[in-house]
């Protein structure tokens, strides 16, 4: 694309959902969305490792709740109910009309003269934005621990954030590094 627009946001997670929201309510609609990912979600996109669930209590959780008259299923909602929950906030604000997917932002260059702001993509578009919001999260980009010796290793190895379930783990030893959150989900599941 080489075209404009008024705001272009990267993400597509809960930040650039209640932005979307927000600005849509104060009138705005010449917005542009660019997620590397396929859908909405962001985190609740990335993740699907067995027993994803949130860590906080859903209802406090989970964004607009009182504006979509969601009830969470489950006091700490599994992953794939988040998820499926963003899809619906994009559908019913209409999110998905002003989103591009698999599409992520390569820089930006601001130019005075313009007063616009010039956005690359990794899918060769070159746009003009008035504004660029960054509502990208801090969990897009994950590292596998540092290991002396992991480039040895023989077996599978894969973050949880992009469980790999083409990989078979009956009957194997499987280790976890961490004690988070994400282990207390994932390890009752294996």
């Amino acid at each position: 694309l080489t075209d404009e627009c008024e705001v272009l946001v990267v993400g597509g997670g809960f930040s650039a959902l209640l932005l979307w929201y927000k600005l849509s309510q104060a009138g705005f609609t010449d917005v542009r969305f660019c997620e590397k990912g396929g859908d909405v979600g962001g985190t609740w996109y990335w993740n699907r490792y067995p027993g994803i669930a949130c860590d906080v209590e859903s209802y406090s959780y989970l964004p607009l709740l009182d504006e979509t008259g969601y009830v969470p299923s489950m006091k700490f909602a599994s992953g794939f109910e988040i998820f499926e929950y963003c899809q619906q906030i994009a559908q019913t604000y209409g999110f998905y009309d002003h989103c591009l997917f698999h599409t992520a932002v390569t820089g930006t260059e601001w130019s005075e003269a313009a007063q616009r702001w010039t956005v690359r993509t990794d899918r060769g578009d070159e746009m003009k934005a008035r504004f660029v919001i960054l509502a990208n999260g801090v969990l897009t980009t994950p590292r596998l621990a540092r290991i002396d010796g992991m480039e040895r290793f023989q077996g599978a190895s894969f973050h949880t954030s992009r469980w790999d379930y083409d990989v078979a783990l009956e009957g194997k030893r499987v280790g976890i590094i961490g004690t988070g959150a994400t282990a207390v989900q994932a390890i009752p599941e294996l």
